[in-house]
Parts: structure tokens; C-alpha cells; sequence
């Protein structure tokens, strides 16, 4: 096993220009926005809560999505303002696997942003006015390889946001060469003069009805107890306070319903903070499918006695 750093996508363009997909949906809203989303986190509990910028590296894999209008990702969230409030301010990096945007299931780079809450402002990557990019090599919404192998060599990627002091904005950058990707201009921003809470982890949309839950992973699609090699991670997470990049200290562990995916944060010298998370969704099951089909006989049977 091991670790290694994966490759994203890349096209060398003339200086001056940068490469864009042609994606055939170019919707600026966040996909699947009208499903439950469920977590699978940790958010900082920094006092006061200022924060200028984070980092961390993840690991890469591709989990299985089930239903159109659903995704898996893992990524940072940068926040300030709150959905009470209806002031979100959000960026946020990391990959995902979202049919609906991208037409297939590969594991993607993206970046996303918002300044109202998600109700008007912002998109996914370059659909939108919004992130100037820099970069004539790197492709936003590009794929990502290889991809980590269970019970073998992890792939990862490292990605880091930061404000510049002087201008206002935000900056991107991708790798253990800290390549700089661009930034998010200061004034698209209602209220993300700082952030006051960053996150880490990973996110699903669940488009199940009638109780049931999506088979959707998250991660590699194995709960945390399964160790390195065979679940999802963030390692060396680290925020920017007063300009400068440092540990993450005090933070919260949070999971929507630890039945379908769930996390476990650690620490290490050469690792710093880091977590385990994931899981399957509803996992099948043989029993729970006689016993739906048994009451289907059943009621069918007494609807034909009735009739």
C-alpha cells in the first residue's frame, strides 16, 4: 500500500486562455438542490471564529451513484453566514462524481461558490462569471487519476484556499507544488470578508422516496472502522489564521445518520488531524427483500379475493 499523488486533468492552452469544457448541462444552481443531502464531517470550533483560509489532503476514489439527481463528493467548505440567516457566502473544492452535470461517473476536480444561500448566485466551475482562472493547464471539472484501489495504493490530492490580505480575494491552489489554480474575486462576495466556519468531509444527495434510502457511497463506499487502504480520509488539515497556515485544533465530528456513513477523526505526528469516513447507504439486504415482496404478495392477493 501506500500513498501517491494523483494526476488532474490538464491541456496545454496558448498564454492568455484557459481550458473550458463543453459541458452539455450548464445550469449556474447546485444539482440535486430539491433531495436531502447527508454529511459525513468535521467543522472547526476556532474562538474567535476568523479564518482566512484552509488546506488539507484527501484521498481519491470513485463511489458508486445509484439515481439521476443524486452525487458523491468530498471537499472544503469555506463559509460565513448561515441558511437561517439566508447569508451563506461558500467556496468550496475538492472532487466529485455527479452524473447529471458531467454525463458519466468519472471522479472529477471541481470548485463551487455561493453568496446568497445558493438561491441565485454561484456554479460549478466555469459555467458561470465568477472564478478568474489563471492556470492554462489545469481543467475545473476535469477527471482525476488514478483513482485510490482498495486494499491497495491511495491516491490523493491536496488543494488549499487562502485570502489575500491586500486584494480581498481568494486564492486556489492544487498539489504538493501548490499550483496556482486562480481565485474568487472579492466582490462576489455579500459577507466573506473572513470565514467563520470550514469544513472538511463528505457529501451525498439521497433522491429515495417512501422511506427508502439510496445506495449512493460515500467515499470509497466502507465505514471509517475499516482503516486505511479501505475507507476515504482527510489528512493534515489546516486553517489560515493571522496569515499563516497552522494545525487544526479544536474541531466537531458530525454525521446525518451513521446507519449509512459515518466518521472517525485521529491524530498522528506526520499525519496531524486527520479522519476516516464513508460508508455504503442502504446496503441490501436478502431479508428485507422477502419481506418487502411477501407483503406485495400478500396485498395483491387480497385485492384479487376482493375483486
Amino acid at each position: 500500500m501506500g500513498q501517491r499523488e494523483a494526476d488532474v486533468s490538464t491541456w496545454q492552452c496558448p498564454e492568455g486562455t484557459v481550458p473550458i469544457r463543453n459541458d452539455e448541462t450548464t445550469s449556474s444552481t447546485s444539482t440535486g438542490e430539491s433531495y436531502p443531502r447527508e454529511h459525513a464531517i468535521i467543522t472547526t470550533n476556532e474562538i474567535p471564529p476568523k479564518m482566512y483560509g484552509a488546506k488539507a489532503t484527501m484521498s481519491v476514489w470513485n463511489p458508486t451513484v445509484e439515481a439521476e439527481g443524486e452525487f458523491s463528493l468530498s471537499q472544503i467548505w469555506i463559509t460565513s453566514g448561515s441558511y437561517e440567516m439566508n447569508n451563506l457566502n461558500s467556496i468550496e473544492v475538492g472532487w466529485q462524481v455527479l452524473p447529471d452535470l458531467y454525463q458519466d461517473n468519472k471522479t472529477r476536480l471541481f470548485i463551487y461558490w455561493t453568496s446568497d444561500t445558493y438561491n441565485v448566485t454561484g456554479c460549478y466551475n466555469l459555467l458561470c462569471p465568477g472564478f478568474i482562472q489563471i492556470s492554462n493547464r489545469i481543467v475545473l471539472g476535469g477527471t482525476i487519476t488514478p483513482i485510490s484501489v482498495f486494499g491497495g495504493k491511495q491516491s490523493e490530492i491536496t488543494v488549499a484556499v487562502w485570502k489575500d490580505q491586500k486584494s480581498g480575494n481568494w486564492w486556489l491552489s492544487l498539489g504538493s507544488n501548490h499550483s496556482l489554480v486562480g481565485y474568487w474575486p472579492a466582490e462576489i462576495f455579500a459577507n466573506l470578508a473572513y470565514a467563520d466556519e470550514v469544513q472538511w468531509g463528505g457529501e451525498i444527495v439521497n433522491s429515495q422516496s417512501l422511506g427508502r434510502h439510496t445506495t449512493t457511497h460515500m467515499g470509497s463506499g466502507h465505514f471509517s472502522d475499516e482503516g486505511f487502504g479501505k475507507v476515504g480520509y482527510f489528512r493534515n488539515l489546516e486553517i489560515i489564521d493571522n496569515n499563516r497556515f497552522q494545525p487544526v485544533q479544536d474541531i466537531t465530528v458530525k454525521a446525518t445518520d451513521r446507519k449509512f456513513y459515518d466518521i472517525k477523526d485521529m491524530f498522528r505526528d506526520d499525519w496531524g488531524t486527520y479522519f476516516f469516513y464513508g460508508g455504503p447507504g442502504r446496503m441490501h439486504s436478502g431479508v428485507s427483500s422477502l419481506a418487502l415482496s411477501s407483503f406485495f404478495f400478500y396485498f395483491s392477493f387480497i385485492i384479487f379475493f376482493i375483486i
